[in-house]
């Protein structure tokens, strides 16, 4: 390679490394650190807005409890018919409820022996701070040999006869003039037991009931 091609080549090559990095930008680093710094502000305050209401409305589930509960038919073998009341209470001061139709199941022994009965004829709305009643009468237990079989339990050891008595409906809240339209299906559990004269145990009057949303 002649000598001026050479140089010429090598001048080339430290040109194309001596040359200076592109400059930075100060205006966009700016930018990005201005944005971020508002949008960590914004998440704080929201955060604690969030926070404060929480701490002013104290939500509350609502609390369900055992107010009566009577089995008659058990002395004779059966028919078993089933009669009682539960209490909903809203415990909440801002919050008030809305329920859609309640319907009853009852278990004994593992297995439904009432399903689905409906408990309301229509969605029932409660106020903060109130109980409302929810009675039940006629409930006739299936299959009839359930009233045998109960029979025998209030006949044998302490004659204590248990159930579970659920209830189902769906649930959505409403804060001030702000409601949640969203429905949430709402799972009650109370247990119960009767003696040989199909009577509620002291013990289970006014027991509150286990509630899941699922």
């Amino acid at each position: 390679m002649p000598p001026e091609a050479a140089a010429s080549s090598t001048g080339f090559v430290a040109g194309r490394f001596r040359r200076p990095l592109p400059a930075e930008r100060p205006h966009l680093t700016r930018c990005t650190k201005l944005l971020c710094s508002a949008f960590l502000t914004l998440l704080l305050v929201a955060g604690v807005v969030i926070f404060v209401v929480y701490l002013a409305v104290r939500p509350h589930r609502p609390r369900f409890h055992v107010t009566s509960f009577t089995a008659a038919g058990i002395p004779s073998g059966g028919p078993v018919v089933l009669s009682g009341q539960l209490s909903v209470r809203n415990p909440n001061r801002d919050i008030a409820y809305f329920f859609d139709q309640f319907y009853l199941s009852v278990e004994y022994r593992g297995a439904d022996v009432a399903k689905d009965r409906p408990l309301t004829a229509a969605p029932m709305y409660q106020p903060p701070k109130t109980t409302s009643p929810l009675p039940f009468e006629g409930v006739e237990l299936a299959p009839p040999s359930a009233g045998q079989d109960m029979a025998k339990d209030a006949a044998e050891g302490d004659g204590r006869v248990e159930m579970t008595v659920s209830v189902r409906s769906r649930i959505r809240a409403r804060l001030a003039f702000w409601g949640n339209r969203h429905w949430h299906p709402l799972h009650v559990r109370c247990e119960v037991a009767v003696g040989p004269d199909g009577q509620l145990l002291a013990e289970y009057l006014q027991k509150r009931c286990s509630i899941d949303f699922f």
